[in-house]
């Protein structure tokens, strides 16, 4: 084969390369939007049928009901486009200075209506605590830390929230009390392809937060770990670089 010949080739074969690299991409993201669209409906109807205000008590909590699965279905959706893309951009992630007192009230705002019924306690070590990340990313990994404890939590307990800096680190934790994962899942847990049986049902969306958790705490060069036993409870950790400043623009 002629050195022009190979060249045409090898440049095809990466052409090739690229396009099916590309292909899920665009098959999740056009699939996202599909999902999206009539979810949106979904919710505004349910939002409009609340409204009402005449609803009987059976009613009201068929339409609440609506309206949180579809609420879920939407998160659910978000975070499989978001793992698509970091895929496929091989971990292109976008780093800022981000404060961590802020971030956590985002948190905490989003999933408002699903505490309503759960005390939430916040513990800063200090007000001015900043992380060097991308935001959205880490919006989305405490998102699936505090919903999975809400979801799992045992009714009338706290969830609490506490972030410290150790070293070059800035270290949030999500504890509750609820079922008691036993220390031999612990290395499993955030991997959804070998979650066990036995935490598929204990473990929101079948582990697949917890993965892209664990996939964006590594992004930023940090990690994520579970303690859990009793009495002590549960707690979800991450680090995280940390930037040490005196003020941050959230």
């Amino acid at each position: 084969m002629s050195e022009s010949l190979k060249l045409q080739v090898t440049a095809h074969s990466g052409i090739a390369a690229t396009r099916d690299d590309q292909l899920p991409l665009k098959v999740v993201d056009g699939l996202a939007q599909v999902y999206k669209t009539p979810l949106t409906v979904i919710l505004a109807a349910s939002a409009g049928l609340s409204e009402i205000g005449s609803l009987s008590p059976t009613q009201a909590e068929l339409v609440a009901l609506i309206d949180e699965q579809a609420r879920q279905l939407s998160d659910l959706t978000s975070r499989l486009l978001t793992t698509a893309r970091l895929d496929a951009k091989d971990g292109e992630i976008h780093l800022k200075p981000v404060g961590v007192e802020p971030i956590i009230d985002e948190v905490l705002a989003g999933l408002r209506s699903r505490l309503a019924s759960r005390k939430v306690v916040v513990d800063l070590e200090d007000d001015s605590l900043v992380l060097w990340c991308d935001r959205q990313l880490i919006l989305m990994l405490l998102t699936q830390y505090v919903d999975n404890a809400c979801k799992y939590s045992a009714i009338g307990t706290t969830i609490k929230i506490v972030a410290v800096r150790m070293n070059s680190e800035v270290m949030i934790s999500v504890h509750n009390f609820g079922p008691v994962i036993p220390v031999e899942d612990h290395e499993y847990i955030f991997d959804q392809y070998s979650l066990p049986s036995s935490l598929t049902n204990r473990i929101s969306n079948s582990g697949f937060g917890l993965s892209l958790a664990k996939r964006i705490a590594s992004l930023h060069g940090g990690r994520v770990w579970v303690t859990s036993g009793e009495p002590e409870g549960t707690a979800f950790c991450v680090s995280i670089p940390s930037l040490v400043q005196e003020s941050c623009s959230p």
